[in-house]
């Protein structure tokens, strides 16, 4: 299965590791991700299966503020109270009077001392076989742990968390931090506090990407902070308007006592050039060819084509996602030839300049921008192709070997 395919997948019988930095949404991910398995409803991409039994431990945020997070998911889709019940298993450990503590040590110790708490782990083996627990989901691994955050530690917690899914036929999931990036550099897997170490002892590794500024403005939304995706466990190079690419909205609903609860949501990329009709791309067309003084193509200058097209589309150009949308659907025009840019004098003194000029492609077509008898229209991707939408929550049932059959297939998890 590719990294595509198992960007929400859990594996029986494995540890799975979600990768995030603080604030991006990995919290509010994991509690749509619980609620979504215990009910089976497939909300939000609307594929329903067998209801299973989970287990969510919150090392940070006490029970109060687990519930009210769990309540508006199930008020957001409009699921009863009652679907939940004996069905998802909310643990805090704050304020606990026995915390679960897989792992023990001197955080202030710089060494690799660390050491497992055997009945700890005996603790969650039993629950999770007396209940019947199909998924088990602990967050942030940090916490977990009184140890210092060492890569011996973390491969040691890692690798006995990976042990209990194996010796429980659970699959197991790790919330954890990545460090903070260096500026300007997108975050990868390799972040991740522990690094390759603890990589190492698990199944899948996910990766969430907030989004940035720029993205935001050729989006066209307001705060890019709310707002995330989940990369690909590998260097992700599809763009951020791709198929691949499953964003999420992070936004608040007020629930029963009044109180205002952060959630997420599945968010569409809106691709910039998408709503460009073939009307507009004739009306850009002729407005250019008509005009007296030729546009210029560079976006700092007073006559720029940007103004043209943003004018047609009914956008602002002094908006930065106006101009962004301006400057995306130029660069696809210039592609398929129904704009051209020239070199050609400007000015008095002799100067020369690129300016914009209509270009040969002068056809009606499927596809604004994609027009005339040499662009053909874009091949239709089956249902099942990368990119279609996939349950929120799904389990893959690995075999034993390595070497993974062709006719493997993912499974849903079942309740006991």
């Amino acid at each position: 299965m590719s990294a595509d395919q198992c960007r929400l997948v859990y594996a029986i019988g494995y540890l799975s590791v979600t990768f995030a930095a603080p604030k991006t949404g990995k919290s509010l991910l994991a509690l749509s991700v619980a609620p979504d398995a215990a009910t089976g409803r497939g909300f939000p991409t609307g594929r329903v299966s067998e209801p299973s039994r989970v287990m969510y431990y919150n090392a940070e945020d006490d029970l109060a503020g687990i519930k009210g997070r769990v309540s508006v998911v199930l008020q957001d889709w409009s699921i009863p109270q009652s679907e939940i019940v004996w069905q998802l298993f909310e643990v805090s450990g704050v304020a606990s009077v026995s915390p679960i503590v897989p792992i023990k040590g001197d955080k202030g110790d710089k060494g690799d001392k660390g050491e497992i708490v055997e009945p700890a782990f005996q603790a969650l083996a039993n629950l999770i076989k007396c209940q019947g627990i199909a998924l088990a989901i602990f967050d942030p691994l940090q916490d977990l742990s009184q140890g210092p955050e060492t890569k011996e530690v973390f491969r040691a917690l890692g690798g006995r968390i990976r042990a209990l899914a194996s010796d429980t036929g659970a699959a197991a999931g790790l919330i954890h931090h990545t460090r903070k990036p260096s500026h300007g550099m997108a975050p990868t897997l390799d972040d991740g506090r522990g690094g390759s170490t603890l990589r190492g002892v698990v199944r899948f590794n996910l990766l969430l990407v907030p989004m940035t500024e720029s993205q935001a403005a050729q989006a066209g939304v307001g705060d890019f902070r709310h707002y995330f995706r989940i990369g690909e466990a590998k260097n992700n190079l599809a763009p951020p308007s791709s198929d691949r690419n499953r964003w999420f909205e992070k936004t608040g609903m007020t629930i029963a006592n009044g109180l205002n609860v952060a959630t997420i949501r599945l968010w569409t990329w809106l691709e910039a050039f998408g709503d460009t009709t073939v009307n507009h791309t004739c009306r850009v067309r002729t407005a250019t060819a008509d005009r007296e003084t030729l546009p210029r193509e560079g976006s700092q200058a007073r006559d720029w084509v940007g103004k043209i097209i943003a004018k047609v589309l009914g956008l602002d150009p002094s908006k930065a996602a106006a101009r962004l949308t301006a400057k995306a659907s130029l660069k696809r025009w210039i592609e398929t030839d129904v704009l051209r840019i020239e070199t050609l004098p400007h000015g008095d003194k002799g100067k020369t300049c690129p300016c914009v000029v209509a270009g040969d492609n002068n056809h009606g077509g499927r596809r604004a921008g994609v027009i005339g008898k040499e662009h053909p229209p874009p091949v239709q991707r089956p249902a099942d192709a990368v990119g279609a939408h996939q349950p929120l929550f799904r389990c893959q049932q690995q075999p034993a070997a390595i070497a993974q059959p062709k006719a493997e297939r993912p499974v849903h998890f079942k309740g006991k």
